[in-house]
């Protein structure tokens, strides 16, 4: 009976992804975690939580610009909520390590009013104390193309 436990958690260890980044390891639910309570703190108006998602030099590269270092991405994240942002979610649907780092690669989506929008991100993260962070992350808006009748 212990050896079929041992084997059982053997196996659940395996079979969860991980990545070793920075000498530390994290697993996709860390990275899945750290965007859930991000689009969290997003709905919630929270800044301080959002920009702690990010290191002190992180730099975040948007449609309105490019925001080096994370008070200036806080201001730009106060900028997105002024316009009315909500309803923000992110879905992460690729991840690799190279070297010391993570690739992810998703889709997010937003409301302003009831006007949907959806787009795509890229992110480098890292690791501090454990915890994934974001060095760099680019946002794209999809445009949606208009048929004409």
């Amino acid at each position: 009976m212990a050896f079929r436990s041992a084997t059982f958690v053997l196996c659940l260890l395996l079979a969860t992804p991980r990545i070793l980044i920075a000498g530390e390891t994290l697993d996709a639910a860390a990275m899945d975690e750290m965007h859930k309570h991000f689009s969290e703190a997003y709905n919630r108006g929270d800044l301080s939580t959002m920009a702690a998602t990010f290191t002190e030099n992180a730099v975040r590269v948007t449609p309105s610009g490019i925001f080096q270092g994370r008070n200036a991405i806080r201001q730009s994240f106060s900028d997105a909520l002024k316009l009315g942002l909500h309803d923000y979610s992110v879905q992460r649907t690729l991840s690799r390590a190279e070297g010391s780092f993570v690739f992810n690669a998703g889709k997010w989506q937003a409301k302003v009013g009831d006007r949907a929008f959806r787009g795509y991100y890229s992110s480098i993260l890292t690791s501090e104390d454990g915890q994934p962070k974001i060095i760099d992350r680019h946002s794209r808006t999809r445009i949606q193309r208009v048929s004409s009748a």
